[in-house]
């Protein structure tokens, strides 16, 4: 299955407020579009990073009703977040890749390294196929 992992840099916010904190790290995902006007995809992740010691997760219909949105709307969201790699879907529930936040996002940055691995080595394969070297 192909990833879209999209990593924005973005200013990292004062210290001191969870939602702020945890905002931060969606923005870093991309998320938090001008198109989002109703913030879906925030209040989804702030809600399952919430909830991440929560083994069994969350149904979209669970969260439609604690968040007061559309099912349609949670599931949108939720693919874009399994896109990354950063939620998963088990059985009928949304998670966080990890219990915790920290180690969910060590292992999408594990997936960037192989793909950035795999790239280098192409790379490699073509530039010596053409002649170019790199010093």
């Amino acid at each position: 299955m192909a990833r879209r992992i999209l990593i924005k840099k973005i200013n990292t916010p004062p210290a001191g407020s969870l939602k702020d904190d945890i905002d931060f790290v969606c923005r870093s995902f991309g998320y938090f579009s001008p198109r989002d006007k109703q913030n879906t995809a925030g209040k989804i992740f702030r809600l399952l990073v919430r909830e991440s010691h929560k083994s069994e997760g969350l149904t979209s219909d669970q969260m439609a009703e604690q968040l007061e949105l559309t099912r349609g709307a949670i599931v949108h969201h939720l693919n874009s977040f399994i896109n990354a790699g950063i939620i998963i879907r088990d059985k009928n529930a949304y998670r966080l890749r990890r219990q915790c936040l920290q180690k969910s996002i060590e292992e999408v940055k594990e997936d960037i390294d192989r793909i950035f691995s795999e790239m280098l080595k192409i790379a490699s394969e073509i530039d010596s196929q053409l002649g170019n070297f790199y010093r």
